[in-house]
């Protein structure tokens, strides 16, 4: 990568993110596209004052993630019509001074689970979380058809996304997670953690009680550092078809990419790198 007076800036917007493996895959898309761009990890204080960076600096392209992504909604210029209907961003392209926002977690879950052969239609999908991969995940699932039932600690913010996800779908039930039983999972589908529990350093933990899980259920944890959490170790220690939250991150960078540039992603050099520094 020759850096200089010409390289346009990208970068991530969260708090932490030095873990992120973003600024690996995309400077080797980068390089991989002869692009002369950098891609950096940022830690800002707050939302705002990542965006208004955005437009003193020119950084041309960001992507979004904890704690920001719905905070950033009201402090873009546009936003387009799916991070609209999600209430998240998780990606920002910067045209001219003018911010406008995507959401690519939802698309790129959906794609890594049917890349595993899965139609997502009628299925009853299990969503642990309510945060803003939550909302991404559960929208585009709902738009494919899929039944949901979004679980978590706080009755007030599950039933919130409840509500939001009535309003353009099908009925969508809500269960807190200490009450989670045999009987709710014995006709669930697909379970999804969108939380950040069992992420790298605190991976001993689960989102959900393993007991509750069956071979019958096909487990998909985004979290992807590390590559296999306790909840995946279980659930295939147990039969289940998993998914790596590995694929979920290369999916919507792949997107970001295109979202970016306006042409094709290298998806081939995001999955190499992001295998090469995870194994």
């Amino acid at each position: 990568m020759n850096i200089n007076s010409n390289t346009e800036l990208y970068g991530i917007f969260g708090m932490p993110v030095r873990h992120s493996l973003s600024p690996v895959l995309h400077n080797a898309a980068f390089l991989q596209a002869g692009i002369n761009a950098v891609y950096l990890a940022f830690e800002p204080r707050t939302i705002k004052e990542a965006l208004d960076s955005m437009r003193t600096l020119k950084i041309i392209g960001a992507s979004v993630t904890i704690p920001f992504k719905v905070d950033a909604i009201d402090l873009l210029d546009e936003i387009d019509p799916v991070s609209e209907k999600i209430g998240s961003v998780n990606t920002i392209k910067n045209q001219g001074g003018i911010l406008r926002g995507y959401n690519t977690d939802g698309d790129g879950a959906v794609k890594a689970i049917q890349d595993l052969g899965i139609s997502t239609e009628g299925l009853k999908v299990l969503i642990i979380g309510n945060g803003g991969s939550a909302r991404a995940v559960a929208f585009t699932l709902l738009d494919s058809g899929s039944k949901l039932v979004i679980a978590g600690r706080n009755r007030e913010r599950v039933e919130a996304l409840a509500g939001d996800l009535k309003r353009h779908g099908n009925p969508v039930h809500t269960v807190l997670l200490a009450d989670i039983d045999g009987d709710i999972m014995k006709d669930t589908d697909i379970v999804i953690n969108t939380t950040s529990v069992g992420m790298s350093p605190d991976s001993d933990d689960t989102p959900i009680d393993c007991g509750l899980i069956s071979g019958r259920n096909t487990v998909f944890d985004i979290v992807y550092n590390p590559h296999e959490t306790k909840l995946i170790r279980e659930s295939m220690a147990k039969g289940c078809r998993v998914i790596h939250g590995i694929d979920m991150l290369i999916n919507q960078a792949a997107r970001q990419f295109e979202i970016w540039m306006g042409t094709k992603a290298p998806e081939g050099i995001y999955r190499e790198t992001a295998y090469r520094h995870i194994f």
